[in-house]
């Protein structure tokens, strides 16, 4: 066998690997946040405060936490090259802050939010999110030499 052909097997053995690790640790993570779930909506009925828990934790506000996280995760993952700027880390903290100060004041306001509004918002957020970031951070690119001219 050629020393190329060895290689080509343990790469691909290894990327093999580290799928299946992967899978494993995202399935262990999904469990592990299902028990939470469970238990926390085990001890709201076993207490009895199952009425106290609906008045404030309606669909609004699980759309809320749920796309906020999105959100959030996928603009800090797109702008991967700006995490050494501590400044990238203060914008997106005040990005947050913003956010959830509106949003707080519209479901403590629009008792009867409904979740499907938020996919547009989180949309047009995203958009304006990236903007930001872009004029904040400009990526330094150069300018091509003009070669026959």
């Amino acid at each position: 066998m050629r020393a190329s052909s060895i290689a080509s097997v343990q790469s691909t053995e290894r990327t093999f690997g580290w799928v299946v690790r992967r899978i494993l640790l995202y399935i262990g993570l999904a469990l592990a946040a299902l028990t939470v779930f469970a238990l926390f909506f085990a001890l709201t009925v076993h207490l009895g405060i199952t009425d106290k828990v609906n008045s404030w934790f309606n669909g609004g506000w699980i759309g809320f936490v749920a796309y906020t996280v999105l959100l959030f995760w996928i603009t800090v993952r797109q702008s991967r090259r700006r995490w050494h700027h501590w400044t990238f880390w203060c914008a997106i903290g005040c990005l947050l802050t913003v956010h959830c100060l509106a949003f707080v004041a519209i479901l403590r306001t629009y008792r009867y939010w409904r979740v499907i509004w938020f996919w547009p918002i989180t949309v047009g957020e995203a958009g304006m999110f990236g903007g930001i970031l872009a004029w904040l951070f400009p990526e330094r690119r150069t300018r091509p030499k003009n070669e026959g001219f």
